[in-house]
């Protein structure tokens, strides 16, 4: 991890959730660059909330430019949480084990937070784990959490199958928020070397790298991907993450490819 995501992931922590560390100090060009990697993951109004927190750090030496940038930047970005109002997974048994307890609890923070949990499974099986899902999960987390009814929870983590990838998830909460084990009663996490990796993933790319994989029907008879890599880097993704969900992974990846298809003309 180089130096603008650690100054980056402090400024993340201490906006989001108030956690103040000591910055780095950066040229513009790095505090350039953390601002573009802020943009490429959806989280500058938390890194703008991080800077303005840290205004008497030091080592906080921004042009007057691009705090103004910062600024105008936070202010048009949306950072509503969207509340899932309905969710479902494309394996049929697990789905509708999910609509039934779905329709036996109602809308309960305890639902609502395990819909966060499959949201962010199904994102790390098409597209990848986003940053900002994360960073959701936790601020949610974290203001519910005299709401939450952990082992309740956990039972129905067990009856989806998501045991394996809600760890993942709760890895990477305590990997890059400082999370606590015991603010993830619902799930046993032990940060490991893989763990480290795909967090070290997750900040050298970017969640789009998929968002155009769909088909177009070129002038031949063939189908093309709009993006030539694109497929086969859905293919490569899809089988590195299916381990953490092989029941859902496979008809999830199956759906999709149905749903890229639907884009081609006739």
């Amino acid at each position: 991890m180089d130096i603008i995501q650690r100054n980056f992931l402090r400024l993340l922590k201490c906006g989001a959730f108030g956690q103040r560390e000591q910055l780095e100090p950066m040229s513009a060009w790095k505090w350039k660059r953390l601002y573009q990697f802020s943009q490429m993951h959806d989280v500058t109004p938390w890194v703008y909330e991080g800077i303005q927190a840290c205004a008497n750090d030091f080592f906080l030496q921004i042009h007057s430019e691009q705090m103004e940038q910062w600024r105008e930047s936070a202010m048009v970005a949306d950072t509503e949480i969207v509340k899932e109002e309905e969710q479902r997974l494309t394996n049929p048994l697990l789905n509708h084990k999910l609509q039934q307890l779905t329709e036996k609890e109602g809308d309960t923070p305890t639902l609502e937070l395990l819909f966060n949990i499959i949201r962010i499974a199904r994102f790390i099986l098409t597209q990848g784990i986003s940053l900002r899902h994360l960073l959701e999960l936790g601020i949610y987390l974290r203001t519910t959490k005299d709401q939450l009814n952990y082992e309740l929870l956990a039972e129905w983590i067990r009856k989806l199958k998501m045991g394996k990838i809600t760890q993942l998830e709760a890895a990477l909460l305590i990997h890059f928020f400082d999370f606590k084990k015991e603010e993830i009663p619902f799930t046993t996490v032990k940060v490991s070397k893989e763990t480290i990796r795909i967090a070290n993933d997750i900040l050298n790319t970017s969640s789009e790298q998929a968002a155009d994989w769909y088909f177009t029907q070129g002038k031949n008879v063939f189908v093309s991907t709009n993006n030539s890599g694109a497929m086969m880097w859905h293919v490569r993704h899809s089988a590195k993450y299916m381990s953490y969900y092989p029941s859902e992974a496979i008809t999830n990846f199956f759906a999709n490819f149905a749903h890229s298809l639907s884009h081609i003309e006739e």
